[in-house]
């Protein structure tokens, strides 16, 4: 399945399943760095932090836009200069924070609190989802992207 028909079929769906597709991918992607770096454990952070707010609302959305609006992105652990150009390092960081910024853009407007939203996180909005499959096709994941949507087709 290439990107354009991925796109097509995540498209179709109810964002909470999008959303979680895009969560059980990023598994792998945390694989694929230096298994407990300091980069490593904050993506896992955020992660975890997704998979909370989409069982239970638990986290405001300030709590998820934090890994985008904070100086970690330019300067801290979550900073792309940290890895090689277009490494799969880089690239799943890249994967990550797309996905971590889907969801806080959902959380503000689930919120009512569009208006609060930054640049980033707006821009983090469904039609993000070209990006997520870019990355998620640059860092060797599109097999698993497809099994995923197909054994998620009918329901």
């Amino acid at each position: 399945m290439d990107n354009k028909e991925a796109l097509k079929v995540i498209n179709s769906m109810m964002w909470i399943k999008k959303a979680s597709i895009f969560l059980l991918l990023l598994d792998y992607a945390l694989r694929n760095f230096d298994a407990a770096s300091d980069t490593q454990e904050k993506c896992q952070e955020a992660v975890d932090r997704c998979w909370r707010w989409l069982s239970d609302r638990g986290l405001s959305a300030d709590d998820l836009a934090y890994y985008l609006d904070s100086d970690e992105m330019q300067s801290g652990l979550l900073a792309e200069g940290n890895f090689a150009t277009e490494s799969v390092e880089q690239n799943s960081l890249i994967l990550i924070l797309l996905v971590v910024g889907f969801f806080a853009n959902k959380a503000y407007k689930i919120a009512g609190l569009q208006e609060q939203m930054s640049e980033p996180i707006c821009e983090a909005d469904e039609s993000s989802a070209v990006y997520i499959v870019d990355y998620i096709e640059r860092i060797g994941l599109s097999d698993k992207l497809s099994a995923y949507l197909f054994a998620n087709a009918d329901r």
